[in-house]
């Protein structure tokens, strides 16, 4: 059985609690949880929420680590001795300093389709520009949201769906897919994806997701299949 790391925060994290619930499930038992100081606080909220919130009470995370069986270590990624062969999930991360990408195998999972939609708030870009709403698991080197891709996944989207109901079916496809990328890191399976621009999404302003739900209609008239029973 592999060796596997997870990234995470200091807090309680619902991420990071279907991460681990997932690896779990799946027999992983050699999973070491590494928790970072929590320091990013929201300036703007958005005006539709698309990332799930923790509405029930779940254990801390060194608790929940305990629960699981997986160890935790708590610190900054500088303090961490993190052996190379242990193939890192980040369920939740800042900026990774060079020199760990280069020496670990460190996998995302992004919620867009890499490369019509990088960076932040892709959903909601992916809706609002017409473009494939979908995930995919990359391993972080050089350039963001791209590079070395493990598997590209479109999301379907229904007639009946409603905005809050994709989203969703994002995050649970982005969950999935990233404990499925442990067993595909074989890199001759992977594309190279090379950007054409540098472009990389920021938050949506406030000026566009005003009209997010009048895109959504139109993008689910256009795009919206019927779901099969």
């Amino acid at each position: 059985m592999k060796k596997i790391g997870v990234l995470t925060y200091q807090v309680r994290h619902r991420k990071t609690f279907d991460t681990l619930s997932l690896l779990k499930a799946r027999g992983y038992d050699d999973v070491a949880v590494f928790a970072m100081p929590f320091t990013y606080k929201k300036k703007v909220f958005p005006i539709y929420q698309h990332r799930p919130e923790m509405n029930y009470d779940i254990p801390d995370i060194e608790e929940l680590s305990r629960n699981f069986g997986y160890t935790c270590h708590m610190g900054t990624l500088e303090e961490f001795d993190i052996e190379p062969d242990r193939i890192m999930l980040v369920a939740g991360a800042g900026i990774l300093p060079d020199e760990f990408i280069k020496t670990h195998t460190v996998i995302n999972a992004h919620p867009g389709y890499i490369p019509d939609c990088r960076g932040l708030d892709s959903l909601k870009w992916a809706i609002a520009e017409d473009k494939p709403v979908g995930v995919s698991t990359h391993i972080i080197g050089d350039y963001v949201d791209a590079g070395e891709v493990i598997e590209r996944r479109l999301i379907p989207i229904y007639t009946t769906d409603t905005f809050h109901a994709l989203a969703e079916r994002v995050y649970e496809n982005e969950v999935s897919m990233l404990v499925e990328a442990i067993e595909k890191t074989d890199a001759s399976c992977h594309e190279t994806i090379i950007p054409d621009t540098a472009e990389v999404h920021r938050r949506m302003g406030e000026d566009i997701e005003k009209t997010l739900m009048e895109k959504f209609e139109q993008y689910r008239i256009k795009h919206g299949t019927e779901r099969e029973n």
